[in-house]
């Protein structure tokens, strides 16, 4: 029998690896995207992602400090093809959960729930009710009436609530359908965060989120400029010249000392032993990366007195 304790003086350590943070540096050398590209990627990381709003805000502070101008290169380009399922609120599709009512059309780019619960792809054009979640990674919902444009929806979400509702889990979306249920016939159509779209990250970042001007994409140019005064993405002819964000990755480490106590049959020397444990220990720490600390003598364990 293995009982493991956590953040107790003990026996062993782990290493923990936080996500990555993005550190961003504002070049104020006018170059084209695909130079700037380069630039980053020899000098840094590459050219900065955006994940949220708070990274925008770190991005509108360096500006202001800086004195630079308003239109700057981020990582945004336009890719070939029409990529995966995303959600508004800045998060990719990462689970598996999904709840199509059929393949989603590949014609259209914005997604809807009916009463039912079942999820339907929709023309973004398309006037519909809609549903506001409240704070990012909030249960809290707001279903609002009003019929708007899916991009219409999004901009009241986000002005009035956080942004357009998202769901990750069978519970999270029957409890959005009871809500549904509740503000109207089972077949009519709710907007809901699902869009996808041909714009991808530099770096291959998943990240969904996109902030774009009211009137943007406008079909100016395939790369992106932010905007520091209004703090919206507007597209741009690649071979313009601007200044440009950089970012480095910055991973935070962490070692955590913890005791295990185990019966006289468990061999913590051997390495299946200690490969099981740390799998317990992972789980405890969803996002982060967690490996041994090995000690000078090359054990993981010392027996405690």
């Amino acid at each position: 029998m293995l009982h493991l304790v956590i953040w107790l003086l003990a026996s062993g350590c782990v290493t923990l690896c936080s996500p990555i943070h993005r550190e961003y540096h504002l070049i104020s050398e006018a170059k084209t995207w695909a130079q700037a590209q380069s630039y980053c990627r020899n000098s840094y990381t590459d050219l900065a992602s955006v994940s949220n709003r708070d990274d925008m805000r770190r991005l509108v502070e360096i500006a202001a400090a800086s004195g630079e101008g308003r239109s700057i290169w981020i990582g945004l380009k336009k890719g070939g093809v029409v990529g995966s399922w995303m959600w508004s609120v800045g998060e990719a599709q990462t689970t598996d959960y999904t709840n199509w009512a059929s393949p989603p059309d590949s014609s259209y780019n914005c997604g809807g729930m009916r009463g039912d619960g079942k999820w339907l792809s929709a023309s973004c054009e398309a006037v519909l009710p809609f549903v506001c979640q409240e704070g990012e990674g909030s249960s809290k919902m707001h279903v609002v009436l009003e019929e708007k444009s899916w991009r219409s929806a999004q901009g009241y979400c986000r002005q009035n609530y956080h942004d357009l509702a998202s769901v990750s889990s069978q519970t999270e979306n029957q409890a959005l359908q009871q809500m549904l249920n509740e503000s109207g016939p089972s077949t009519t159509t709710f907007w809901i965060g699902l869009f996808r779209d041909q714009w991808t990250w530099s770096d291959q970042s998943n990240s969904s989120f996109r902030y774009w001007e009211s009137d943007q994409p406008n079909h100016d140019g395939e790369c992106v400029l932010f905007d520091t005064f209004y703090e919206t993405l507007w597209d741009r002819a690649c071979g313009s010249s601007f200044p440009f964000y950089c970012y480095s990755a910055v991973t935070w480490r962490y070692v955590v000392r913890l005791e295990l106590k185990s019966d006289s049959s468990l061999n913590l020397g051997d390495s299946a032993t200690s490969e099981a444990i740390l799998a317990q220990i992972q789980k405890r720490f969803e996002g982060a990366r967690v490996q041994w600390r090995v000690q000078p003598d090359g054990t993981i364990f010392k027996k405690k007195e």
